[in-house]
């Protein structure tokens, strides 16, 4: 997923032009052709920074925008850029909203503080894959317990459960829709319709309904030394799942609030040469010397937004 800045130099010459419409070109290489029309944003008078969101971008993706409007047609393209990867939890506009600052000239700071709060809040949170799903599911490999409950990463939705026969076996057996149930919660009062917004998919279940029993053990040994007297071991790949990974469809409203107040007082406090003290009449000084702010990692554990650490 990326993200696209875009900036128009003195908005009401170009409305008054006859463009309604920013197009937005894209190609897989700075040389290409930029025929591919990825998607417009309509222009807003008297507003001049815009943010675009390609949901199947990639890094690789090259990036031209034109304007357009029915009287003058298709303006000449700009150069050739990429955009910036997803991560934060909130868009500028939001942000600038928050500390009142009107224009597009911090554009690119905004958004870098916007992902770098949204990457303190993943780390807080114990969430490597993030609050917000992927739009493209891609397979992960676990070892398999030997039980009927296979533990798997957080995801929105599972697509394909594949199993090896044997820890030793090189190719994966792929089950049926009926041979497994994907759940959240306890295996005893499992939740099998956990809403994609705040509680996400932890576990899958054998079907009572399916042809197995059990999700093969990844469990694999082997003696070692010139006189073997140690037994060694391992576990081993054996349950290959496909899933949209991440804790939800959208953003949870305290995790967008959280990300746009840590990265307005970074904003704040850059502007006061980075003191980590902040000084007011009714609260006296307040010390900041955390990645999260306190109240803010209050903010999230009593939200119930931080992973337990397990084992």
């Amino acid at each position: 997923m990326i993200r696209l800045f875009i900036t128009v130099e003195d908005i009401t010459a170009v409305m008054a032009a006859g463009y309604t419409v920013i197009r937005v070109y894209t190609d897989t290489s700075e040389s290409g052709n930029f025929t591919t029309l990825d998607g417009t944003i309509t222009l807003v008078a008297a507003t001049e920074s815009y943010e675009y969101t390609d949901t199947d971008g990639t890094s690789a993706t090259w990036y031209k925008t034109a304007y357009y409007g029915a009287t003058p047609g298709v303006s000449s393209k700009s150069s050739a850029r990429k955009g910036e990867t997803r991560r934060a939890y909130a868009t500028v506009k939001e942000l600038r909203d928050q500390i009142g600052k009107v224009g597009a000239t911090t554009d690119v700071e905004l958004a870098a503080l916007l992902d770098a709060a949204g990457m303190a809040i993943d780390n807080f949170c114990g969430r490597p894959d993030g609050f917000m799903a992927v739009p493209t599911a891609s397979a992960r490999t676990y070892s398999g317990n030997g039980g009927p409950i296979q533990r798997i990463d957080e995801c929105v939705e599972v697509t394909k459960v594949e199993v090896k026969d044997s820890p030793t076996d090189t190719d994966y057996d792929e089950w049926d829709d009926a041979d497994w149930i994907a759940f959240a919660g306890d295996p005893q009062s499992p939740d099998f319709q956990p809403t994609s917004s705040s509680r996400p998919y932890r576990a899958i279940m054998v079907s009572a309904e399916g042809d197995y029993d059990h999700f093969t053990s990844g469990s694999y040994a082997h003696r070692r030394g010139f006189r073997p007297e140690q037994t060694v071991y391992r576990g081993v790949p054996t349950v290959r799942v496909t899933a949209r990974w991440g804790y939800a469809d959208t953003v949870p409203y305290v995790i967008r609030q959280a990300c746009i107040t840590q990265a307005s007082r970074w904003f704040k406090r850059g502007e006061s040469a980075w003191s980590d003290a902040v000084g007011s009449p009714d609260t006296g000084q307040l010390f900041y010397r955390k990645v999260i702010d306190p109240d803010l990692e209050f903010m999230l554990v009593d939200g119930r937004l931080v992973k337990p650490t397990v084992g």
